[in-house]
């Protein structure tokens, strides 16, 4: 079947200038999955929102509220205002702070000016009486003043807290010492976290925050598939006319169907893969500020994404995770718009189902492991857990029960799409 005029349906290549002519195998879907792509991919938003947009907005959607909070970013703006001249050692502990952009004053500052019209994220007050207090035994009050509608001020207040915390130690060592008692006297009881890994492994921030953010991302392309991409091909041609020259053709209906979720997700897998990349990138940028400076070693393992001994698998999962997400996406987004009868109806049949969809996607980060199972059995959110117990806890219970139930779904949906597809009513109303 030839599909441009002149086209031999052979490759012939000669010394001279050489011709290229082609043809697709004589196989209806295999016709239809190229004209649909042919028409996408000539539409330049298909580029634009299946690769370029996923790679430029996820790592920004990810790492851009910790890049703006992150005082390597951007150093929050504190002012120190010591009213005690007498209290001038804790002067020094302050000034060892890093990453913060830091002013010490030995006198009283204007606190409402600095903070609403100069912009300090945080003012803090040494009081007259804070030396005397803490040289003879008691208690030094510290005052901190804070915008509460600057989430920054927190992170300031952090920040100096462990100046001031420093300080503290100090003189409490100076205390025990003056009675000779060691610390261990005030601290009975200390406590150690220790992590508890199937591997036996520490796991760093940035595998943490990759077991959560990559289900999440798998869930979404199995929610949105390739989007608009299957309403146009079923609603948009309905609503344009071109439908019915398609399905009265001597094609079987099921053949144009083939050749539609080919194409579907050809793009799904580009959009998907796009969407993951740029995650994992955006995932690097947020857990880079935990980073230690100075410590090579401790930085790399904090910015580390995946273990590289499970870098196979996880690659492996993670594709297979997006080809199925995307069918099932593709899948239900194919029946929404075959129950329509406009573009602007399918889209809101879709946007009610993404709504409910949703849900049990967003709830796999959250819930507690006694209901990991349930989540195994539920639509979409089976699909999540395969991706994370992949990453995770690659477990082969929990891996082919997730992977099961989600063969199962995406079954159900391309058997409800095909039987929708087929109705009388897509091309006569």
């Amino acid at each position: 079947m030839r599909l441009f005029k002149g086209s031999s349906g052979v490759v012939r290549v000669t010394r001279g200038l050489g011709q290229l002519g082609y043809s697709l195998p004589d196989k209806p879907w295999l016709v239809v999955a190229w004209k649909e792509l042919v028409e996408a991919l000539r539409d330049r938003r298909t580029i634009v929102n299946v690769i370029l947009l996923p790679a430029i907005m996820m790592p920004i959607f990810i790492a851009l509220p910790m890049m703006i909070m992150s005082p390597k970013t951007v150093p929050p703006r504190i002012m120190v205002s010591i009213q005690d001249p007498e209290a001038i050692e804790i002067a020094n502990y302050f000034r060892e702070l890093k990453d913060v952009n830091l002013t010490i004053k030995v006198e009283p500052v204007n606190v409402t000016d600095l903070i609403i019209n100069q912009g300090y994220d945080l003012v803090v007050e040494v009081p007259q009486g804070f030396y005397s207090n803490v040289s003879s035994g008691g208690s030094g009050v510290i005052y901190y003043y804070y915008d509460p509608y600057q989430m920054r001020s927190t992170l300031a207040m952090s920040l100096v807290q462990e100046a001031i915390n420093d300080y503290s130690e100090k003189v409490l060592k100076r205390r025990l010492e003056a009675v000779n008692l060691t610390e261990e006297y005030i601290s009975p009881v200390q406590s150690i976290s220790v992590q508890v890994t199937a591997e036996g492994e520490q796991v760093s921030p940035g595998e943490i925050m990759a077991a959560m953010i990559i289900p999440l991302m798998v869930g979404i392309i199995a929610i949105t598939g390739a989007g608009t991409f299957a309403i146009d091909m079923i609603a948009g041609e309905r609503e344009r006319k071109t439908i019915e020259a398609l399905l009265t053709a001597p094609v079987k209906r099921i053949e144009i169907l083939l050749g539609k979720f080919t194409t579907l997700t050809l793009l799904s897998f580009l959009s998907g893969v796009s969407t993951i990349v740029s995650s994992l990138v955006g995932v690097s940028l947020m857990v880079s500020p935990m980073a230690v400076p100075y410590d090579n070693q401790t930085a790399a393992m904090a910015t580390q994404i995946i273990e590289p001994s499970r870098l196979p698998l996880f690659i492996s999962g993670v594709l297979l995770t997006v080809v199925l997400g995307g069918l099932t996406g593709n899948a239900i987004m194919v029946m929404a718009a075959s129950l329509a009868k406009s573009f602007k109806e399918a889209q809101q049949y879709v946007g009610f189902l993404v709504m409910i969809l949703m849900v049990p996607m967003i709830a796999v980060p959250y819930v507690p492991q006694s209901l990991y199972w349930l989540m195994r059995l539920l639509p979409i959110a089976s699909l999540a857990m395969l991706a994370r117990d992949l990453i995770v806890n690659p477990n082969w219970t929990n891996v082919l029960t997730s992977l099961a139930f989600t063969l199962l779904y995406l079954a159900v949906f391309l058997v409800l799409s095909s039987k929708m597809f087929d109705r009388e009513s897509l091309v006569f109303g």
